[in-house]
């Protein structure tokens, strides 16, 4: 094993165990009712978690993509209500242009491809636009935003409190807020142009991954409690995971966690190489919102009547599975937009589009 390996080994049990110890059904609970856990984010931000990819000079952690995407898996894994992968994301467009990071949760938009202008004047920006369905934004200490400034796409910190936000949930009663700038004034040392490769599509790519990493958490966890569940029941005198449907069931179950979880880590992976984006975010989102679809489908069909309930734990997974499938585009989107790619390659592009050879 090399130092890396080591190194992201040691960090995936440290957030296991961080996640385990604090996140039970009472912070869940209170988190529907509050919209996020300020509780545990204190504890997450205490342990450079968020920014566990943003270079120590930026004022991060100094890790990698791919430790940030083992960090996401896990928070997916025990429905971790705060922003997270926001914060990450968010913090990685003010590293790329040098701007200062402060500490508290982070939001960012567009996140649906609005515009936001900024226009100057003398030492401060007048920014003016508005964002639908922001997660995170009434809870952020700031909001970062790509702008439409004068000499191109810039980057702006923004307090939230200066916006109009209209508070929203998705259906696992994540805030999902609508927020309007109208000619907001922001010092001229929180804008600064967008750093290499931010732009509205790479913030885009950055939030799908962000999604197919949680999902593939979510789905670990509601197979657990499947399998779990079909131990304990009980039908006709036999443990309903004896019942030969029923281990098909949990076999197939198995078979979509496992690809979606390959697929979203290969994303990472791909990403941090700096191989086709596309290819690689659209793959995986398709294919870990397909496993969403059929793996919260077999989990509630094990339960029964009892997987519906609140006071059951599935829900907490289940419900995020199918508000993050469609966050960012869903699996219908994304296949279209690579089908687009892969036939304005042309069919010689193909097979080195899949396996990233290089072609004269």
């Amino acid at each position: 094993m090399n130092d890396t390996s080591e190194v992201r080994a040691m960090l995936i049990e440290s957030a296991t165990r961080l996640f385990a110890d604090h996140v039970d059904a009472r912070l869940l609970d209170a988190a529907k009712r509050d919209g996020w856990s300020p509780e545990l984010w204190r504890i997450v931000e205490e342990a450079q978690l968020p920014l566990v990819s943003i270079a120590e000079e930026a004022g991060g952690a100094g890790g990698s993509l791919s430790d940030l995407a083992a960090v996401l898996r896990i928070a997916g894994r025990f429905a971790a209500p705060i922003p997270l992968a926001e914060t990450a994301i968010a913090g990685w467009m003010l590293a790329s242009c040098r701007l200062p990071i402060e500490s508290g949760p982070l939001a960012f938009g567009p996140v649906h491809g609005e515009n936001v202008t900024a226009r100057q004047h003398g030492t401060q920006w007048s920014l003016s636009g508005s964002l639908r369905r922001v997660p995170w934004a009434r809870i952020a200490q700031r909001l970062v935003v790509l702008v439409s400034g004068p000499a191109g796409i810039m980057v702006a910190c923004v307090d939230p409190k200066q916006c109009r936000v209209s508070p929203g949930s998705n259906l696992a009663l994540e805030p999902r807020d609508d927020v309007v700038l109208d000619d907001v004034v922001v010092a001229g040392n929180l804008v600064a142009p967008a750093g290499p490769g931010v732009d509205h599509a790479a913030l885009r790519l950055r939030g799908a991954l962000a999604r197919s990493l949680l999902m593939a958490g979510a789905l670990e966890r509601a197979l657990e409690l499947a399998v779990r569940y079909s131990t304990e029941r009980t039908q006709f005198g036999r443990k309903i995971g004896q019942f030969q449907a029923i281990q098909q069931e949990l076999a197939r179950f198995a078979g979509e966690v496992a690809a979606a979880v390959a697929a979203a880590l290969s994303a990472a992976g791909a990403l941090e190489r700096g191989e086709d984006p596309l290819l690689a975010v659209a793959s995986a989102k398709i294919r870990t919102a397909q496993a969403a679809h059929e793996g919260a489908l077999i989990a509630h069909q094990v339960h029964g009547a009892i997987g519906v309930t609140d006071e059951y734990a599935l829900h907490h997974s289940t419900l995020r599975l199918w508000s993050w499938r469609d966050e960012f585009g869903n699996e219908a989107t994304w296949a279209a937009e690579l089908g687009r790619a892969l036939a304005a390659a042309g069919a010689d592009q193909l097979w080195p589009m899949l396996t990233q050879e290089q072609t004269a």
